[in-house]
């Protein structure tokens, strides 16, 4: 993170030259700290690196993504944060922090809500967008390729897809030398309809929880993000700015990090690479 934030006094390109672009925040790192109940070090970690995605995002000067393989997490809120992406046909890419028990925290939830607010549907209906990302990231859907992301906004219309890995870099220097007058985007800001939507979302867990589709931990994790996507103690005529929303997620991250039942599906996830529903 300190390479990337440091990175951004010329334009940048971020690449991987192995074959996963990123599978996210390193949970073997952050359990390291839970397991001595080390809180504030984790607390201090995702709000140094939501400053560094902000920091990449409102860069003077133009920074592409070049993810190919998987592009998850932590790795996809790069991508989405970045002015530009040019993805490999060959990517795994979503917000699976729900199947860990977490809510994407690095401005997952913030960007996914301000892509699906540009619609059509969202212009006409302020609860569109945040119902659409609950169910995206509730159900931590990933996408295969760029071609099952752009219908669920990880990917967008305007993204440069490319068949050779190989040519990537060269694709992403390109993008560059196009946008010598590369200005930075305005800021995102954001209308939400605070407890009445978010009671909209706690019936929709209170129907997975009763068909025992999510048990206790699921309807926690659910509660949690249902709090960040609908603005939590807001009101449909107040402005949100994106730093609201970073703490929303920071602040939903933490009261689930400190719980036994995510540092078990953690830790689970950890040993045998598959979640647990708890």
């Amino acid at each position: 993170m300190d390479a990337l934030k440091n990175a951004t006094d010329k334009p940048l390109i971020i690449i991987n030259e192995s074959m996963q672009f990123s599978a996210g925040v390193n949970l073997t790192y952050t359990m390291n700290f839970a397991d001595k109940g080390d809180y504030r070090s984790i607390e201090k970690f995702v709000k140094y690196f939501q400053e560094t995605c902000k920091e990449l995002k409102y860069s003077k000067y133009p920074v592409v993504s070049a993810p190919s393989g998987l592009t998850l997490g932590g790795g996809f809120e790069v991508l989405v944060q970045s002015n530009f992406v040019a993805s490999h046909t060959n990517i795994v890419v979503g917000l699976v922090e729900t199947m860990v028990g977490l809510v994407p925290a690095g401005g997952g939830c913030k960007e996914m809500l301000w892509r699906w607010s540009q619609t059509t549907e969202a212009k006409k209906d302020p609860d569109y967008a945040p119902l659409k990302v609950f169910d995206i990231i509730g159900y931590g859907k990933t996408a295969t390729s760029p071609v099952e992301a752009e219908p669920l906004k990880y990917l967008m219309p305007e993204d440069k897809k490319i068949m050779s890995r190989n040519s990537l870099l060269q694709v992403s220097k390109s993008i560059i030398d196009e946008n010598k007058d590369f200005s930075s985007p305005t800021e995102a800001i954001f209308k939400l309809s605070g407890k009445p939507l978010k009671d909209k979302m706690v019936k929709l867990l209170e129907k997975l929880y009763n068909d025992k589709i999510i048990l206790d931990h699921g309807m926690r994790v659910g509660t949690e993000l249902a709090n960040v996507l609908s603005g939590g103690e807001t009101t449909i005529d107040k402005t949100l700015s994106e730093d609201d929303l970073y703490k929303l997620e920071l602040d939903s991250f933490m009261r689930l990090i400190e719980t036994k039942e995510t540092q078990q599906r953690i830790k689970h996830t950890l040993s045998t690479g598959k979640p647990l529903v708890n």
